[in-house]
């Protein structure tokens, strides 16, 4: 809401309900605004960490397949030298 419609609301319920009423919702607002917030952040930050720990088991295996591949490639070309000696031979 912006502030040309806040203000002509809020100075309708001071008149009818009275200043107390008044603050007693305009409070409540803030307050349910204010844990809206809070719920969202807290659920931001447990998502990052939740995230961090995915993209650190992701590096863990990322290492984990580059040394497998590194062996592959080992034994491929070592399998190839094989079998160009028996060729050659």
């Amino acid at each position: 809401m912006n502030l040309e419609t806040i203000i002509p609301m809020a100075a309708t319920l001071l008149g009818v309900l009275g200043i107390k009423e008044g603050w007693e919702i305009w409070k409540k607002k803030i307050d349910v605004s204010s844990k809206l917030k809070e719920k969202t952040s807290d659920n931001i930050h447990s998502r990052i960490v939740e995230l961090e720990k995915k993209i650190d088991e992701l590096y863990e295996e990322n290492a984990d397949l580059l040394a497998k591949v590194a062996r592959l490639e080992e034994r491929l070309i070592h399998t190839a030298k094989d079998r160009l000696k028996k060729k050659i031979s």
